[in-house]
């Protein structure tokens, strides 16, 4: 097919997506609660309130930022508006929920409610829950919010099918969270047009992830190529934003952090931590370890090398750090002498700029995410977006990665900048790599996969900060057009994705100055 000029790459592996929380992350699923006020947000749920279809029927959102926000929502805003509806609005990133005392009725919550190991309650003046649970305490309420259904879920897939494709991403890794079920059942009816590589979630304890090895039974009939299961998550801290992530220096506040992993003291979380790994290495599962702060980093890549034992190399399970935020050289080199990967986020990046410099400090906002080091160390650098957390712009990420400039014009580490072939590669490339695919998909060779994304107009010659406004022409997935902009039919569908999603809404998922997904949806809808 004649590319017009435009810039021909291999299909845009997204090696950090939770797709199918995508496709649920916006309406009618979840309301968009990501506000600049709380009177708004406010208003968001009491129309809600006014409209449900039932007196006492749950009302879910999501997207609040803490920074964006004077303070968290709590239950005492909520309340006066809620009437008899349990309320659950999920703050962007996932790391806190906000819900109000109805919820908190219902999930039996008190006073001298204790949450759990690496989970933070938030109370008031007078020792009382305001409704906002953080990191592990969020399960305390989550698990009294009814589920989705069968039918929903997997149109909720279908919807970040689309939206993925219009981006010119053909693969995604999920990590932790992917329904099985449904996939194997879209890939056996020929429906399933995005590759998958998934992550078993590990849960938090030791005895917690012998359950979910012994319980779990392969994907059968199902082409490997299109959902392979070839790991677990294991889930080790919380953010910087939130002050949940472990590190070696403490915050301004004075605290550090904590790991999020099962136990009642830190020497148990940091054994448990340390078994749960060894039994994925044992079992020959890859491990994706979430891990932000530079302490947890130190604590898991410890661990991997233990488990891995002096001939983990042969093994070649690719074990890899998630986010890996903070990670210090003496702990690269570790990483690149045990072919220990590092999962980051340039997308996250953008979004960030330095408005964490309050929290971590400068030394660190001009570290974080440090791709060059990386790089430079022999670590092998991967990309993922995290979405829904912040949109799939994957062209914004190797812009970001490229000039270290936030959303907000700010720079943050110009040290850490990399070329935008070597950001290209962390999407394609090394992202098949992470995966256990290199030899099939990620380059474009003679029998490869036939995955090609085509932008407009010529990636390697624009000035980086114009990748922004660069736009995927076309996506094909084996050699098929799954997505097309001028195909009104692929468009208007695509369209219609990015609204369910709340991706055509303001708020985080569409950061200005600069173009993102968003805009470029309202551009697909007109094509």
């Amino acid at each position: 097919m004649d590319a017009g000029g435009g810039t021909v790459l291999p299909g845009i592996n997204d090696s950090h997506n939770h797709v199918a929380s995508l496709g649920l992350s916006g309406e009618p699923y979840n309301l968009n609660v990501d506000t600049t006020t709380i009177e708004e947000l406010v208003a968001v749920v009491r129309k809600a309130a006014e409209e449900a279809p039932t007196s006492d029927s749950w009302i879910r959102g999501r997207g609040w930022q803490e920074l964006k926000l004077p303070r968290a929502p709590v239950a005492a805003d909520l309340d006066p508006v809620s009437g008899n509806h349990p309320v659950v609005l999920n703050d962007f990133s996932a790391h806190a929920v906000s819900v109000n005392s109805a919820a908190m009725r219902l999930a039996g919550i008190t006073r001298d409610t204790v949450p759990p190991a690496g989970g933070v309650i938030d109370k008031d003046a007078n020792g009382e829950p305001t409704g906002v649970f953080r990191e592990t305490a969020q399960g305390l309420v989550t698990r009294v919010v009814p589920g989705f259904s069968r039918e929903e879920r997997s149109r909720a897939i279908d919807d970040a099918v689309k939206l993925l494709h219009s981006m010119g991403i053909t693969s995604a890794t999920e990590p932790g969270t992917g329904p099985l079920d449904l996939y194997s059942e879209k890939v056996r009816a020929g429906t399933l047009t995005l590759r998958i590589t998934s992550l078993l979630g590990g849960g938090s304890t030791p005895q917690a992830l012998r359950n979910v090895l012994e319980g779990f039974q392969r994907p059968e009939g199902v082409d490997t190529r299109l959902l392979n299961v070839v790991g677990v998550k294991v889930f080790a801290d919380g953010i910087p934003r939130q002050r949940t992530a472990w590190m070696n220096e403490p915050y301004p506040d004075g605290s550090n952090g904590r790991l999020t992993i099962g136990g009642a003291t830190h020497e148990e979380q940091l054994a448990n931590l340390q078994e749960m790994i060894k039994i994925a290495t044992d079992a020959g599962f890859q491990i994706g370890t979430h891990a932000c702060g530079d302490a947890t980093t130190d604590a898991v890549v410890a661990a991997y090398v233990d488990a891995l034992g002096r001939n983990g190399r042969k093994k070649d399970l690719r074990h890899y750090v998630i986010h890996c935020n903070f990670p210090s050289a003496r702990t690269l080199r570790t990483m690149a002498r045990h072919g220990i990967g590092a999962n980051m986020n340039a997308e996250i990046l953008y979004l960030q700029g330095r408005v964490l410099e309050s929290i971590i400090g400068p030394e660190l906002t001009e570290y974080q995410w440090p791709y060059r080091s990386a790089l430079r160390a022999g670590v092998p650098v991967t990309s993922g977006s995290d979405a829904p957390v912040v949109a799939f712009h994957w062209l914004r990420g190797i812009m970001s990665a490229a000039l270290r400039e936030g959303g907000d014009g700010s720079v943050a580490g110009t040290a850490e900048r990399i070329s935008v072939p070597e950001a290209l590669a962390t999407y394609t490339r090394t992202a098949a790599y992470q995966d256990h695919a290199e030899k099939w998909k990620g380059t474009l060779e003679r029998g490869m996969a036939a995955d090609v994304c085509i932008v407009d107009g010529d990636v390697l010659a624009r000035d980086p900060h114009d990748l922004i406004d660069m736009r995927v022409a076309t996506t094909l997935v084996d050699g098929k057009v799954v997505y097309e902009r001028g195909d009104g039919a692929q468009a208007e569908a695509a369209g219609a994705a990015f609204a369910r999603a709340g991706l055509d809404k303001s708020g985080h998922k569409c950061e200005s100055p600069g173009q993102c997904c968003c805009q470029v949806a309202e551009e697909i809808s007109r094509a």
